[in-house]
């Protein structure tokens, strides 16, 4: 029937207790979180949703750490006191087989990785409008954004600073084992000076290429730039990459003086499945690489901080540790029936920021005109510092539809730098039911 109506209303549980044992402490955490996630649609072209979570959860010691520094809880939202906040919502009309209108307030993911260097779901939801189009061997996507800067509001939301995106990308499939993507993404803030700028109508357009549009506005937009490339073999196994360019010069960086503004990252990534002729046995393995200062902006006298970096909700847009860093992944997942078994090692070298008065170009809240050193920047320079997570986990699916399922699983992570040398483990089992990806691994 054309105008059936469907309607699905499914609470949201999340219960995990975690003992953890490092140099210092033993202590047992406890995630706490109830919700709903209703859902609806309207003969074919309609569809909806609706997810609210209240949580309320103590965290490992070093995602403690992030939440009193950053007062957010990873992917939720403003947190205080240990409570926190997630929701997202979006209506959908598909025109067609061709078209697609989405009005929501969510996240947004663009790749094949485990991590994307373009847009992630690391940071908490944002309101946007997204136009997609299928057309022939392409594939199109417009996307229009409202991020928030809330590091000076105390958590008053009529106190965060607006900033705003258009993103665009295009994927065509070259030949049915190649596809080809461009990326191209500006932020700009709403607010400059006394003069409320607004959603530009000149960055509305979904089929403009921004970098033109900005240097004949005058624009001092942050400007990303992108490519990605895909290649099937033999059907069960992908090869994938990310390039992501911020800035640079050839000349520059064919001097090789390690110019602060060669700001650029790359992915490479496989996935191969049925691993070994094992049905459903998927193995992944990737690479990324992240220069100094990428993803992050200037800012001038008249401001207090940089408003237009890659960023929202204190948390970075595309990879989790922000910039200049290397890291590297490997993952094996088995399902059978309702039993998943997920096994993933991360290893990662990354430069940090000590303070806010100058930059190394990891921060992505240090405007890069703080920087310490035109030339001589080298990715992981400052205070560098060796991350490695492994996790086993084994989970049991009790309703699939809902995504509610019963895990149990161990992590150990260790956290080495010359200032500190740290290693826990961290033993977790508990109720969950997974509606978005939390990255608890770096």
């Amino acid at each position: 029937v054309s105008d059936k109506f469907t309607f699905t209303l499914d609470p949201i549980v999340n219960l995990v207790a975690t003992y953890e044992n490092n140099n210092t402490l033993s202590k047992t955490t406890a995630e706490t979180a109830f919700g709903f996630n209703m859902q609806s649609s309207l003969g074919k072209k309609w569809s909806s949703q609706i997810a609210v979570l209240s949580d309320n959860s103590n965290y490992p010691s070093h995602i403690d750490g992030l939440v009193a520094n950053k007062n957010i809880s990873p992917g939720y939202g403003y947190s205080k006191y240990n409570r926190a906040l997630f929701a997202q919502a979006n209506i959908t009309f598909t025109a067609d087989e061709n078209f697609t209108f989405q009005l929501g307030y969510g996240k947004n993911f663009i790749g094949d990785g485990y991590r994307s260097l373009f847009l992630s779901d690391n940071a908490n939801s944002y309101p946007y409008l997204k136009v997609t189009a299928n057309v022939w061997k392409l594939k199109y996507m417009a996307l229009y954004t409202n991020y928030q800067d809330i590091r000076f509001s105390e958590g008053n939301v009529s106190d965060y600073l607006q900033k705003l995106s258009t993103v665009h990308y295009l994927s065509f499939n070259t030949f049915k084992w190649l596809n080809i993507g461009l990326f191209e993404s500006i932020v700009w803030q709403a607010q400059e000076d006394n003069f409320y700028r607004g959603y530009d109508i000149n960055y509305f357009n979904p089929v403009l290429f921004l970098r033109p549009t900005e240097y004949s506005q005058g624009s001092s937009g942050n400007a990303l730039l992108g490519g990605s490339l895909k290649i099937k073999i033999k059907k069960k196994n992908i090869l994938y990459s990310q390039l992501i360019l911020d800035e640079f010069l050839l000349g520059e960086i064919k001097a090789g003086n390690g110019w602060w503004a060669n700001k650029y990252g790359y992915q490479f990534g496989l996935k191969s499945y049925d691993f070994l002729t094992v049905k459903n046995l998927t193995l992944q393995l990737e690479h990324n690489m992240v220069r100094p200062f990428t993803y992050t902006h200037s800012y001038n006298p008249t401001q207090i901080s940089t408003l237009q970096n890659y960023a929202h909700f204190n948390a970075p847009l595309a990879h989790p540790l922000g910039a200049n860093f290397n890291e590297t992944t490997a993952s094996l997942s088995y399902q059978k029936k309702r039993w998943i078994i997920e096994a993933m090692a991360i290893i990662s070298k990354v430069g940090f920021d000590t303070n806010t008065t100058t930059s190394v170009g990891q921060d992505l809240y240090i405007p890069n005109n703080k920087r310490v050193a035109e030339y001589g920047n080298t990715t992981t320079q400052g205070l560098t510092t060796d991350i490695m997570n492994t996790t086993l986990k084994v989970s049991y699916l009790l309703n699939p539809k809902s995504q509610l399922l019963i895990q149990a699983g161990i992590t150990n992570r260790s956290y080495k730098n010359s200032l500190e040398d740290n290693s826990s483990s961290m033993f977790f089992i508990g109720l969950k039911t997974a509606i978005t990806n939390r990255y608890f691994d770096f």
